[in-house]
């Protein structure tokens, strides 16, 4: 791809299903009658996952809401590690990292009510600030997730991470710029550009040793 602009749509990207399972060692798999889909993870049950993931930051409950089980959406994963599907589920964790941010930020100004109770009857509410389990949390973020630095990038251009996940290929093209800010960007210097500006203002990339903080790399790309 000479420039970075967004992927061409697939002609038939709305219906087009990835199997739940697919034997080893095969190719594509062919392409499911309309019979089987309701089986299959298809792109939009694909967005409609990751939308709820980043709501719920529960893999059942995300699962399920699209007819799908939580064991075939970490299968899914697992086939599509390095691929735009893998890193929205990152983005959809930074999004609860965020949302316990707040949680914490809360319970540690606020407190968390707890009601008293004397032989079965409420006799009134007390305050307990224990939060050292979201403490822990916070203080080691690099445990949760695999590729924190790509999910911080692509957090600011969410909604186009998952347009490009439903409307183009599973895979990267060569030269593909990652969504982030800015996307999608004129050409491969603008690309370049704000992957820089990201990296250098970046709060993961300033916590990552030099090994953990290696360039975005625009998908010419084994993997994050």
């Amino acid at each position: 791809m000479s420039d970075c602009s967004r992927p061409a749509p697939l002609s038939s990207a709305d219906d087009a299903a990835v199997p739940a399972r697919s034997p080893a060692g095969e190719g594509p798999a062919a392409r499911p009658s309309a019979k089987s889909r309701h089986n299959q993870w298809t792109r939009a049950k694909m967005v409609g996952f990751l939308r709820e993931l980043a709501a719920t930051q529960s893999v059942a409950a995300a699962a399920k809401a699209v007819g799908m089980s939580r064991t075939s959406a970490y299968n899914l994963r697992n086939r599509l590690q390095g691929q735009p599907f893998a890193l929205g589920w990152e983005v959809a964790l930074e999004f609860g990292l965020h949302a316990l941010a707040q949680a914490v930020m809360d319970r540690a100004l606020n407190g968390e009510e707890v009601p008293l109770y004397y032989h079965g009857e409420l006799i009134g509410t007390t305050r307990r600030y224990d939060n050292r389990l979201a403490q822990w949390v916070l203080e080691n973020p690099w445990k949760v997730g695999r590729h924190q630095i790509a999910r911080e990038y692509s957090a600011g251009a969410f909604d186009a991470l998952l347009e490009r996940i439903e409307h183009a290929g599973l895979g990267w093209e060569a030269g593909e710029a990652v969504p982030g800010p800015g996307w999608p960007h004129a050409g491969d210097a603008a690309a370049a550009e704000a992957e820089g500006q990201f990296l250098r203002t970046s709060w993961y990339g300033a916590e990552a040793v030099e090994a953990a903080a290696k360039p975005l790399a625009r998908r010419r790309r084994s993997g994050w």
